[in-house]
């Protein structure tokens, strides 16, 4: 049985054919479709497209991706092409807090998350021993050097280890501009909270203050706006006003674990696209 898998995602405007098209390059390209999730966004006239296809006897790589440049130049498509053999190699960016690392670990030791994890970088010595029971080097910086060396050696560490994705797995440190725009729309970050509310520091403290009603947690991409990086994922509890901020905290844990998750299954996956700032998320 061939167990060989390629994922392609399309994005173009809107405009008939388009389905024949990216199917058809596919057939005649040896491949055969697995699954295929498609959506028009009306209000903006967009398309998305994702496809899941097996290569069959005959099928070149080289030979899909001209057929498929042929179609780019036609429709205006942006397209990529992922080969499930080659797994995303993802660091995770850690403090003190521990429960989103193990969540981490444990679904990526059951095969849950399609990817490598190389290392664990923290600016606290505290989780290492977490790292070392799974078998990950682990790396502490020293924000004490300041911003910019301590982001230098972080960088450095991605590079050594060949990093293709970011986690802050509850990293308690404010990345520089510069950071985030070297690698834009490659750290996904866990906000203890349901944003846009409620973001930067502390959020249980002021979802308890404003008396509401559920909390939540969001996975999303990390940029240089605080907090406010294109939405994965999000989910919440329900709560009511007997809880305490300690309780709010500790229901909030479970709902980070899930989310953070999820928001990692669906980059890995490739079932983010990404237009003018928002996401549209295509399973």
């Amino acid at each position: 049985m061939n167990t060989k898998k390629y994922t392609l995602t399309v994005t173009c405007p809107d405009k008939s054919g388009l389905i024949a098209a990216i199917t058809n390059c596919i057939a005649s390209s040896k491949g055969n479709i697995l699954n295929l999730a498609q959506h028009t966004a009306t209000d903006i006239s967009m398309f998305f497209c994702r496809v899941d296809f097996a290569p069959e006897e005959g099928f070149e790589v080289e030979n899909f991706k001209s057929l498929m440049e042929k179609n780019a130049g036609e429709f205006g498509m942006v397209w990529h092409l992922f080969d499930w053999a080659k797994k995303s190699r993802m660091a995770l960016l850690v403090s003190k807090t521990s429960h989103c690392l193990y969540e981490v670990l444990l679904k990526h030791q059951d095969g849950q998350l399609h990817c490598e994890i190389p290392i664990v970088i923290s600016n606290h010595p505290d989780l290492c021993a977490i790292a070392t029971d799974f078998h990950i080097p682990f790396f502490k910086v020293d924000p004490e050097k300041g911003k910019a060396a301590c982001e230098a050696d972080i960088l450095n560490l991605l590079k050594e280890y060949s990093v293709d994705v970011v986690c802050l797995a509850r990293y308690m440190q404010i990345l520089s501009p510069e950071f985030t725009r070297k690698w834009e729309n490659k750290i996904i970050n866990i906000h203890h909270g349901f944003l846009p509310a409620f973001k930067g520091a502390k959020p249980y403290h002021q979802a308890w203050h404003k008396g509401v009603k559920i909390i939540g947690a969001t996975a999303h991409f990390a940029n240089e706006d605080l907090d406010q990086g294109p939405i994965i994922y999000q989910d919440v509890v329900r709560i009511n006003d007997t809880k305490s901020i300690e309780e709010f905290v500790l229901m909030g844990k479970d709902v980070e674990r899930k989310v953070l998750v999820e928001g990692l299954k669906r980059y890995l996956n490739h079932n983010i696209f990404l237009h003018e700032g928002r996401t549209f998320i295509i399973e």
